[in-house]
């Protein structure tokens, strides 16, 4: 890891430590592993504030506060939260894909002169070109 000396690490839990090291250590892993570093910072005696847990039994929307103390503080909601994020990036794809192939079809179908059975024949063999295109830049 650029800017930190190797011989200052340990194995032991960073978040349980202080000083630059310790904070760029808590820093790289907060950045690629969200849920260790809150099962650490709990580890090390870090919990959710009485503020966040009283929104929590309100059963109202969270405020962003509530939320950053959740992602510090509870590697489930870390994880729920990408799994949610996940999923909607997915959904945004597979619309992006639809709306993409639905146009394409509309444009075959004009150079199809609107014969939407002559637009399909013609998506099946540019599809069938691109295939071969590109089994032989594979080979």
């Amino acid at each position: 890891m650029a800017g930190i000396d190797s011989s200052k690490i340990s194995s032991s839990n960073p978040f349980e430590k202080s000083g630059s090291t310790a904070g760029m250590l808590q820093a790289a892993i907060a950045e690629i592993d969200p849920a260790q570093a809150a099962r650490w910072r709990v580890a090390a005696g870090g919990s959710l504030s009485v503020a966040t847990m009283a929104e929590l039994h309100t059963g109202e929307e969270l405020s962003a506060a509530a939320q950053a103390d959740l992602w510090n503080h509870d590697p489930e909601f870390v994880a729920e939260f990408r799994q949610q994020r996940e999923k909607s990036l997915e959904a945004q794809l597979k619309a992006m894909e639809d709306g993409a192939n639905q146009k394409r079809f509309q444009n075959a179908v004009v150079r199809a002169g609107g014969d939407e059975r002559q637009a399909k024949r013609l998506i099946a063999a540019e599809d069938a070109e691109n295939e071969r295109t590109n089994s032989n830049v594979r080979e």
